[in-house]
């Protein structure tokens, strides 16, 4: 059977989003089919309430569709297969420095099937480091840290600004207004808003990260 072109997989699953802060690529969904999140984004104080991924080019119409699209597409049988082969070729001319890849940009995971489904893909492309942050507490309860792939950093982020990680997983993410960063600060602020040649996102070395109120 023919390898599909990119465009070809484009067209049944949507594209990769291409976040200028990142190394290369990123993926994700409308904030609206957040579970947990778009229950926080009506509390003040939580990270939800003031969610990036609801403004700025988040809202233009051409790019919304294309979130729903890959929202859609997560039903496919075949979304692991057109996931894996996108990704790979996608990341198979980069240097090693920029195949890091990061899970939902925008929205979070949906369901313990589909982060069995995201499991899947990093197993198939082990070439490829992968970040995951959620606030999806119930789905990460009904895992183990063995159950993740070696290649992808799950963190499990805080819910309110300024509040300390959550203690019931190994790996953390939160975000600091008026406190001190907890653990390694996101330097992004400080070098035009990208990573740079950070990758602590991506490192089980670091516990936690911190990222400023943006």
């Amino acid at each position: 059977m023919k390898a599909l072109t990119i465009k070809e997989i484009e067209k049944k699953i949507g594209s990769l989003s291409n976040p200028s802060k990142m190394p290369s690529f990123a993926w994700g969904i409308p904030i609206q089919y957040c579970v947990t999140g778009s229950k926080l984004a009506l509390v003040d104080g939580t990270i939800c309430n003031k969610c990036y991924a609801g403004k700025g080019c988040y809202v233009f119409p051409v790019v919304k569709a294309m979130y729903e699209k890959r929202y859609q597409a997560i039903a496919l049988p075949e979304w692991v297969d057109y996931m894996a082969e996108l990704i790979t070729q996608k990341y198979k001319n980069l240097d090693k420095s920029r195949r890091f890849h990061r899970w939902f940009d925008s929205g979070d995971v949906q369901s313990y099937s589909h982060l069995m489904k995201i499991f899947e893909v990093c197993e198939l492309t082990p070439h490829i480091k992968y970040w995951l942050a959620t606030r999806e507490y119930q789905i990460i309860d009904q895992i183990k840290e063995e159950d993740v792939p070696k290649n992808l950093c799950l963190r499990v982020s805080t819910t309110k600004v300024d509040s300390p990680p959550p203690k019931f997983w190994k790996w953390t993410s939160g975000v600091h207004k008026d406190k001190k960063a907890v653990g390694r600060e996101c330097p992004a602020p400080k070098q035009d808003g990208e990573c740079g040649s950070c990758r602590a996102c991506w490192s089980h070395k670091v516990k936690q990260v911190s990222y400023k109120e943006h």
